[in-house]
């Protein structure tokens, strides 16, 4: 069992909303779904993405089971950083207690 303050982390998980920006044109907004207390590891991939502009470095991240956690999704953290979800697993076999989500963080130069 994990000791005290293992998952220190707490983020927000966001879903994407189509919306009309004040232009008339489609945009993305993203919203507020929960809070979860998470633990974020470094994957073992960093890509270089549009032509050396942005880098994207892959996560895992073990957060408390919730429903509304998908992939599409984001999770976001206080000082504003957005990881994308790619894929959710439910690595109890149903039982619900926990999630593993793999994520991608893209830093823009």
């Amino acid at each position: 069992m994990p000791g005290a303050g293992f998952r220190r982390e707490r983020m927000t998980y966001q879903t994407p909303v189509a919306t009309t920006d004040s232009a008339g044109q489609q945009a993305i907004a993203w919203l507020d779904v929960v809070s979860l207390a998470c633990v974020v590891t470094p994957g073992q991939r960093e890509v270089m993405d549009d032509g050396g502009v942005a880098v994207r470095t892959d996560y895992r991240l073990e957060s408390s089971w919730h429903p509304a956690v998908v992939a599409g999704g984001a999770f976001r953290t206080a000082d504003g950083r957005q990881f994308f979800v790619s894929s959710v697993i439910d690595p109890d076999q149903g039982r619900r207690r926990r999630l593993i989500v793999t994520a991608s963080e893209v830093a823009h130069e």
